[in-house]
């Protein structure tokens, strides 16, 4: 009933937006094509004219026009398929605080027939920023408009709306029909249609009308004349739906893609857990050892500052002192600054479970970590208020608050209750592993934790309520799992039942926390980029935990989105079009956002979706995350990181940052290899990734069986994998082929999908494939082996032709690996022929051993590439905050034509 309620709420809404529309000035420009001088990549003219209502001069939550890095005199215009009459227009200025600013001056000009002239008798042409600058003039009759604007100085200019009214003569336009977001609905389930209509010049009722344009079977609409409505099928297959509105003899239509499918396998896959494991793999243990002796010292070094300003382990020093009656200070930082704490705690804790193998750096440096972790323990643990609620900002207060904050107060989503509380979570259950169960204080006082978010503002009756930053729910779903796993079945139940509670409280507010509509109505990946990948990761948990359909529907929906419209080649997510977010689909800069965090919030996502639909396509797509977008976020020494990922940058690695929101996260996810490169079943054991290890696998088929791969992969093509069962037992291994070309957007020549060759204890084999695996069922006795050969080839991949960033250019990969040019070994804008021979070559004594790709570029001289991990090692980074280096320019495209 809640659901349905909040789908009858929608409904209203968007007819009586209609309604109000037919009383409202007619707003022509919705009827106009829109262009520009110059638009930069990152913006999109067609912004201007969709109807968006700013909320202030920064809102370009739908987007918005804007010429970076131009500067100097830029126009807009429009152009209408017949002439119109106006005398008046509207102008909404964006401002950005950075490199967009308010213009000095504009003028209106329209098109007489043989150029453009000035409007007469203008008056307004402000400048003005937060509001719309009306201008009025002596009426024009025109076919096309054109906004002239000069820059101040040095910046750029941008519009988010500009309106033209009708003066009344106008001739009459269709209605302006969006169908929505193409999506994914399983079979039996709903999908929520949430078209709209905007009637330009409104003269007679507008009718509506959905219908079924294609596809195999029938489509049941709840209200086909509405546009906001839903539809059932009948039959898995594509579909396409198409919505017409209809004015008098007037008509325009808009069609969404439909794929229908089955449901997902009642059983999901279970999680690795990364406890004691050795890496033998040269790449991972150079990148192991960086961060373990290197960077989470530093992470750690910093937190410990007592001054810190971004604020550190003293917050809860300081709420301990409160709790204890004591003299204390306020708050440091940002409301969020407890979550560096708790990710260096859960990278300490992982990266305690790396074998050191005898080398007494590891050895020092994880002996610091447990004397730390002894020492913070309990400094957090004193900060935990006594019903177990635990976030410094509230229990202190700031030194900017102007009266008390309430727990779970809607006023303050952005306070980061949940964000905050759910990393404490992850930590406590990394703790457990790292302890195997023998210190349980962190794990304690999680359970307290997730127990007072239950009482409070669990399920009916208690009242809904959900965080501004998506955190807590994945969270609580690993506890809810792991709870069941080390207590019993059913005893972290009521967890996973708040998660989906917390999800479906979600509704009415924006995308940009992708609140804006119910969960499970939501089929377009939006809004701030790492809110969003943490709450399709949490989605994809629900929806196993729970078999709802429409959570299935919208969660592989969101999925088909991201990752065959908006999915950078290197496994980023986030173009940063919108603050910190997802752009529209297609739209790919290569001045790219790609945080950190939403890089590995991109991987849960993935590696959810492998556990949910056993298919290895997911973690094909997870391992170019790990190695394209995560992996290079610390630099070769481990020193420094990245906060942000261009694909086309220059910016040397931060040294800290004042939102060092990624610092213990980069470390957490590269050290929890076990748990990325398995998964199993009571039966089957999956290996998902290719890294020389040792690594026990619990519970399958009731023994433990220890996995040992022998491979320098991804820079050989040679990979050995030694099952030793500690019982023989008969079960499945489930060897990944991996694929290359998963996403739609991308291309690559020459195949290098599957597997060359595969043997069992040195006799080839020819097993079935099952969605992506190699299935080998036999009784395994401890010694048998596996051997395989991968296709390593260097690729070119060349992108959709909807991606216009990438229009003339091209990628090399090689095996997993993208690739990048650097400005240190070569002109970047060289131009690399399509014919051009390259060759690979190994590079043992350059960027701590890689296999470099090799060729020329059409002028003759050399190109040389690098793993794009690799990047940006050979300048230091000598200030904080990072600092663009035009010596150390890299790029992922590059120009073949």
């Amino acid at each position: 009933m809640y659901r349905v309620h909040l789908f009858i709420a929608v409904a209203m809404i968007s007819t009586s937006y209609v309604s109000m529309a037919k009383a409202a000035d007619a707003n022509i420009a919705l009827a106009a094509k829109a262009s520009a001088s110059f638009v930069s990549e990152q913006e999109s003219i067609d912004a201007i004219n969709d109807g968006f209502e700013p909320r202030n001069a920064r809102d370009h939550n739908h987007g918005a026009y804007g010429n970076w890095p131009k500067s100097g005199t830029q126009w807009v215009q429009y152009e209408w398929n017949q002439p119109i009459s106006t005398s008046k227009i509207d102008v909404y200025w964006w401002v950005d605080g950075r490199s967009i600013h308010l213009p000095k001056s504009c003028r209106l000009t329209y098109w007489n027939g043989n150029a453009f002239v000035p409007v007469e008798d203008a008056s307004g042409l402000g400048v003005v920023g937060g509001q719309y600058n009306t201008t009025t003039f002596g009426e024009i009759k025109t076919s096309k408009m054109r906004l002239e604007f000069d820059a101040d100085g040095n910046n750029s200019t941008g519009i988010i709306e500009w309106k033209v009214y009708d003066s009344g003569q106008s001739p009459k336009f269709p209605p302006r029909v969006t169908a929505g977001p193409d999506r994914v609905v399983m079979v039996g389930a709903k999908t929520y249609l949430n078209g709209s209509v905007k009637a330009i010049q409104p003269s007679e009722p507008t009718s509506l009308s959905w219908t079924r344009e294609s596809g195999p079977g029938e489509v049941a609409f709840l209200k086909a004349d509405s546009p906001v409505t839903s539809a059932t099928f009948s039959a898995p297959g594509e579909y396409a739906l198409k919505l017409t509105a209809t004015e008098g003899q007037m008509s325009s239509a808009s069609t969404l893609r439909v794929k229908v499918e089955t449901a997902a396998p009642v059983q999901q896959l279970q999680a690795v857990y990364t406890k004691n494991y050795t890496i033998t793999s040269s790449l991972w243990k150079d990148r192991a050892k960086a961060l373990i002796v290197s960077w989470i010292p530093h992470c750690i070094e910093e937190c410990s500052k007592l001054d810190l300003a971004e604020g550190g382990i003293n917050n809860f020093i300081q709420a301990g002192n409160k709790l204890a009656g004591k003299e204390y200070t306020k708050h440091a930082g940002y409301p969020f600054s407890n979550a560096w704490v708790h990710n260096t705690v859960e990278s300490m804790c992982v990266a305690l479970m790396v074998d050191p193998q005898g080398d007494q750096q590891i050895i020092d440096a994880q002996n610091m970590m447990r004397a730390k972790l002894d020492e913070w323990i309990p400094i957090i643990l004193a900060a935990q208020e006594p019903d177990g609620y635990l976030q410094t900002r509230f229990t202190l207060g700031t030194a900017r608050d102007r009266g008390p904050v309430n727990h779970w107060d809607p006023r303050t989503r952005g306070e980061h209750e949940g964000y905050v509380s759910g990393y404490f979570i992850e930590s406590a259950i990394a703790h457990h592993l790292a302890t195997n169960g023998k210190d349980l204080r962190l794990y304690n006082a999680a359970k307290k934790l997730a127990d007072c978010w239950y009482d409070n503002i669990g399920p009916t009756p208690q009242k809904a309520w959900y965080d501004g930053h998506q955190e807590m729910e994945q969270a609580l779903v690993r506890l809810g799992r792991f709870v069941n796993d080390v207590e019993g079945a059913g005893k972290g139940q009521k967890y996973i039942e708040l998660a989906r509670f917390l999800f479906d409280s979600r509704q009415g507010g924006s995308e940009y926390d992708q609140s804006h509509l119910p969960i499970v109505q939501q089929y377009e990946a939006v809004g701030h980029a790492v809110r969003a990948a943490y709450t399709y990761s949490g989605m994809a948990d629900v929806a196993v935990e729970t078999h709802d359909l429409d959570y299935h529907g919208a969660v592989n929906s969101l999925w088909d989105n991201i990752v065959n419209r908006k999915y950078y080649v290197t496994g980023g997510i986030g173009s940063g079009e919108t603050p910190e977010g997802f752009g529209p689909n297609y739209s790919l800069r290569n001045n790219s956002y790609c945080e950190s965090c939403s890089n590995c919030g991109e991987l849960f996502f993935q590696w959810k979706m492998l556990l949910a639909y056993h298919d290895s396509k997911y973690a094909s797509l997870y391992e170019d995350t790990l190695y394209n977008a995560i992996l290079g976020d610390i630099s070769l020494d481990g020193k420094t990181f990245y906060y942000t990922n261009e694909l086309a940058g220059g910016f040397g690695r931060y040294l800290w940052h004042d939102c060092p929101c990624c610092v213990g996260n980069i470390s957490r996810v590269l050290l929890m290899l076990p748990t990325w490169m398995y998964a199993r079943s009571d039966d089957s054991i999956y290996v998902n990734l290719f890294i020389g290890s040792k690594v026990n696998v619990e519970n399958v088929a009731g023994t433990n069986v220890e996995m040992v791969q022998t491979t320098e992969y991804p820079y050989n093509d040679k990979v050995s994998i030694t099952v030793n069962p500690a019982t023989s037992k008969n079960f499945t291994v489930k060897v990944r082929l991996p694929d290359r070309d998963v996403s739609e957007l991308y291309t690559s020549t020459p195949s290098a999908d599957g597997i060359t060759s595969i043997s069992v204890n040195g006799t080839a084999v020819m097993p079935t494939i099952d969605r992506g695996y190699a299935v080998i069922t036999r009784n395994w006795t401890a010694g048998d082996k596996i051997d395989l050969v991968l296709p390593l080839k260097v690729q070119r991949i060349k992108a959709s032709d909807k991606v216009a960033a990438d229009a003339g250019r091209v990628a090399l990969r090689y095996g997993p690996l993208i690739y990048n040019i650097e400005s240190q070994d070569q002109n970047v804008d060289g131009v690399l022929k399509a014919d051009a021979p390259l060759t690979t070559e190994w590079q043992g004594d350059f960027l701590h051993g890689v296999m470099v790709i090799k060729g020329a570029f059409a002028d003759g001289n050399p190109m040389l590439a690098i793993p794009n991990y690799a990047r940006n090692n050979r300048v230091p980074t000598t200030a904080r905050p990072g600092n663009r280096d035009d010596r150390d320019r890299s790029i992922v495209w590059i120009l073949d034509q």
